[in-house]
Formats: C-alpha cells, structure tokens, sequence
C-alpha cells in the first residue's frame, strides 16, 4: 500500500514521545484499528504513524527483551497492539524514586505561579504515606525572588518603575525608570523584559540584581499587538513585513511553531494568520518548507512568492 508522505515540518522527538503516550493507550483498548482511521484520529499522515508505530515497537523496560518490549505492529493495512507486560501490571516505585519524586514536586510547588491546590498537590499527597516517615523527612526551602511578584503585576497595566540595578562586570549601580513587558525564567534566573529609559530601548534585566523598586505612578499601556515568544524576547521586533497565510490542517505546524498577530479557523479546517515577517527570504524559506500546504493571501504581490522560489531552486540543479 502507498502511503502519503504529509509535507510539513519535521517533528521532534519530544513531540513524537508526547504523540505516543497518548496513542498508545487509546490503541491498547483497542487492539486493533485501520491505519487510515488511527492517523485520522491524531491528524498524522500515514507515513508519519507508521514511523512513530515503528519507533514505538523498539521501546520497553529492561531488560528489553522480547516480552518487554511495546507490542504494537502494522499488518497490511491495521495496527494492532497486544497488552504489554508493562501496562498489564501496576507502576511500583522504590523509596529512592518516590524520595525523588517528592522533592522535585514539593520544588515544582514552590515555584512563583505554582497551583498550590492543583493535581501535583494531590499527587503528592498520595506519595505521602509511601515515604519511611512522616511528611517532615522532606523539606524544599527556595529562596524567593524579590519583586518577582511586583514586576509580574507591573506587565499589565504597563506601569513605570524605578530600579536600582547591580552590574557584576563593572561592578556599578544605576538607577533608571524601566516598563515592564514580560517576565520570564531562563537557565534557573528569572528575567524581565522592560522598556529602559536609560538606553531608550528593550533590555532584559536579570530579577535578582535589581536592589530596589518602586513606583513612579505613571503608566504606558502596552502594545496590544506586540507578540513575545517564549524567553520574553521580541518576534521580528519592528518588522514592517505583515503576511496572511491560509494554513492547511497538513502543514499546521506553522500556527504551532511561530507567533501571530491573528488566527481565524475556517470551517474546512484550514487557519487564517496573520504574522509579522523579517524579510521575504524568511517567508520564501517557509513557504518552500511548507509546500501546498500554505498559500499567501495578502500581500498580493507574494502570492506566487513559493512558486517563484521553487522555481529558481530548480534552475540551480538543471
């Protein structure tokens, strides 16, 4: 049987080994499902579920022999699963798994933000009564940040503080009026992104080194169309290029992967989006990447951007 390749972006592994824990379940209460209608299921192409099928046949416990071993396969044109000696019998975990599993929860807890009253607290109660003495034998102690909090609630309202920051490499303080745009944690620090007065432009200042904070009283709505990614940081900050895509289902790893100023989803499954752009060769690469599965609305100008590209790629090989 030929199976259509989906053209896309390539997935990671982390979002393959994320696929699978919820694929594999659904499958085992199953026994057996068409192929077809499993890649329907959790929008794959059949190409691509066939590879994580595969990937998952080759993972088990130790020591990874036959019987432990994921029995999933596909014969002709199903999936087939037998249940597994790891999902017939139930999770047992020594006393050094559970010590490790309390300590990193209780540390997850304490974190700024954390749902003290949410599923990890309820996990960890039930944990309890499998540690080798009472709930004392554990105690996580982390040292809160200061202002973490006031610079949080600061974001909103785009509210000017003054701050007192301690430069290590010139071992200098200085006092400047900042607005804060997004806090945000990287590599174990917690950092905010502000408007600096003192440099007239968006720096990132690291929370521990600020030594005071206060309030001016003034204000700066932000900017309802500045879009953030992950770390805090600016997508194509001052990019004068906007672009609207019609995304097809098989390429919406363009909505999941890069910020948007607007998203509509149409009743045929396709995404309308609206983004800010660095430079047409950035586009063109995507575009290129993305093949039939993204078609250019708006700038009409860039409606055959893709094509012309592919075009000229194809000059270099003849």
């Amino acid at each position: 049987m030929a199976l259509r390749r989906s053209r896309r972006g390539p997935r990671g592994a982390a979002e393959r080994v994320a696929g699978l824990m919820v694929m594999l379940p659904w499958l085992v209460e199953r026994k057996r499902v068409k192929l077809s209608d499993m890649a329907k299921q959790f929008k794959l192409s059949e190409a691509e579920l066939v590879d994580d099928i595969m990937m998952a046949s080759v993972c088990g416990v130790p020591p990874y022999s036959p019987d432990a071993l994921i029995d999933v396969f596909v014969d002709e044109d199903e999936v087939v699963a037998e249940v597994p000696l790891m999902f017939s019998r139930p999770l047992q975990l020594n006393s050094a798994e559970v010590f490790a599993l309390t300590v990193m929860g209780k540390a997850a807890l304490r974190l700024p933000g954390a749902d003290k009253n949410g599923p990890l607290a309820t996990a960890l109660k039930k944990l309890r009564p499998l540690l080798p003495s009472d709930d004392g034998v554990v105690v996580v102690d982390l040292k809160p940040v200061a202002y973490l909090e006031e610079l949080r609630n600061a974001v909103t309202p785009g509210a000017h503080l003054l701050i007192t920051y301690f430069t290590p490499a010139s071992a200098a303080r200085s006092e400047r009026t900042i607005i804060p745009r997004s806090v945000f944690e990287r590599g174990g620090h917690w950092y905010v992104s502000a408007d600096d007065d003192k440099s007239g432009e968006l720096r990132e200042f690291r929370i521990d080194r600020i030594e005071k904070l206060s309030v001016t009283g003034d204000f700066t709505a932000p900017d309802a169309t500045t879009k953030r990614v992950a770390d805090g940081s600016l997508w194509f900050d001052n990019a004068d290029l906007h672009v609207t895509l019609r995304v097809d289902p098989s390429a919406r790893w363009v909505v999941e992967s890069y910020p948007y100023m607007s998203r509509q989803v149409n009743a045929d499954g396709s995404t309308l989006v609206t983004m800010a752009v660095g430079s047409e060769h950035w586009l063109a690469r995507l575009l290129l990447r993305a093949g039939d599965g993204v078609q250019v609305q708006d700038p009409v100008a860039m409606q055959d951007l893709g094509k012309r590209t592919a075009a000229r790629m194809l000059k270099r090989y003849i």
